[in-house]
């Protein structure tokens, strides 16, 4: 599915909040990823958010180091909940 910025209220917002918690670099995901999220400015890959059950994998783009965190459940349980509407 397809959203631009102001597709859905607060979105970036949850993006960010989610993203800043991923801040160990090489470290592996527990859970497999159940949920992408792909980020671009016009045409241009910028990042991408990966969900894997309480984790985030953060890489930004292009060539970007992956960093994986453990955000706040609540953040996290909202983010999912935008995304899967």
């Amino acid at each position: 599915m397809r959203h631009t910025r102001g597709d859905i209220e607060g979105l970036a917002a949850l993006v960010n909040t989610v993203a800043r918690s991923a801040v160990s670099p090489d470290e592996p995901l527990t859970a497999p990823v159940d949920l992408r999220l792909t980020l671009h400015r016009g045409d241009a890959l910028i990042a991408v958010l990966e969900i894997a059950g309480d984790q985030v994998r953060w890489t930004p783009q292009p060539g970007g180091t992956a960093t994986v965190g453990t955000p706040p459940a609540q953040a996290l349980a909202a983010l999912r909940s935008l995304l899967t509407r």
